[in-house]
């Protein structure tokens, strides 16, 4: 044999530290990169990664619109059932933290679905793409889910502040 071609998943600085380790506990044999498709994948990775960022704060935006318009839509549907928990001695907090409550829930659930989901999604891409798997980071999970909580807390804010606005003697007689 005078060329052996083997493949070695890496980026450059460890590909470059595996053909030294090669050279100097091997003899006779003489290490090369082929340094085009190492440098050419490692430019397509950080571009895709930047445009990963890019359209994951777009979508968390659209997403935080969305959320505020259907809890504003919720609020404006139970409107009867606000005025009704008021007229019956709810304070303002106890129906704030219902809603807070609810929010909460379905950040909750969000995260952890889109978390399954992106991971799925995401070794589906790279497997098709660059023929290998990613590995999934279970040290994000939690801030993952915590940030999906908070984002739609956040987003709730506005419309449960309309919650306080309720006035539940013009609810009840149907104004």
């Amino acid at each position: 044999f005078d060329v052996i071609e083997c493949s070695i998943d890496g980026n450059q600085e460890y590909l470059k530290s595996a053909a030294a380790r090669i050279l100097k506990n091997v003899e006779g044999i003489t290490p090369r990169l082929v340094k085009r498709v190492t440098e050419s994948q490692d430019t397509v990775l950080s571009k895709l990664q930047a445009l990963v960022w890019i359209v994951t704060i777009i979508v968390l935006f659209l997403t935080m619109i969305c959320v505020t318009t259907t809890m504003m839509a919720v609020v404006v549907e139970r409107r009867k059932e606000i005025g009704l928990k008021k007229a019956l001695g709810a304070s303002n907090k106890s129906v704030v933290v219902d809603f807070l409550g609810e929010a909460v829930m379905l950040g909750l659930m969000g995260g952890v679905l889109g978390i399954g989901l992106g991971y799925f999604f995401a070794n589906n891409v790279s497997i098709s793409v660059f023929a290998r798997e990613v590995s999934f980071p279970a040290q994000l999970t939690p801030f993952t889910v915590i940030a999906s909580i908070a984002i739609t807390i956040v987003s709730c804010l506005f419309p449960v502040r309309a919650t306080v606005d309720v006035d539940p003697a013009l609810v009840l007689r149907g104004e």
